[in-house]
């Protein structure tokens, strides 16, 4: 069966995020921030690690909103 959508809505392609990114997920209220422990070859599943050491998996189903955070020094002007 292959996924409809790896993209939720105003969110980052999940099938692009790599192990070690720094990701945030949202879906409602409910809100987690991490890096990117593992992930499945198909992105379809991305394990989270939270700075407090919890782990905890997601599922492109699950409907969270997922966005990957800029790289640490990366600079954003165009100058």
């Amino acid at each position: 069966m292959t996924l409809q959508t790896n993209r939720p809505p105003g969110g980052a392609r999940w099938d692009d995020v790599e192990t070690g990114d720094v990701v945030h997920l949202r879906r409602g209220s409910v809100e987690y921030a991490g890096r990117v422990d593992d992930r499945t070859a198909d992105g379809a599943v991305v394990w989270v690690l939270s700075d407090g050491g919890r782990r905890q998996l997601f599922h492109v189903g699950d409907g969270f909103e997922l966005s990957v955070a800029a790289p640490e020094g990366a600079s954003h002007a165009d100058n």
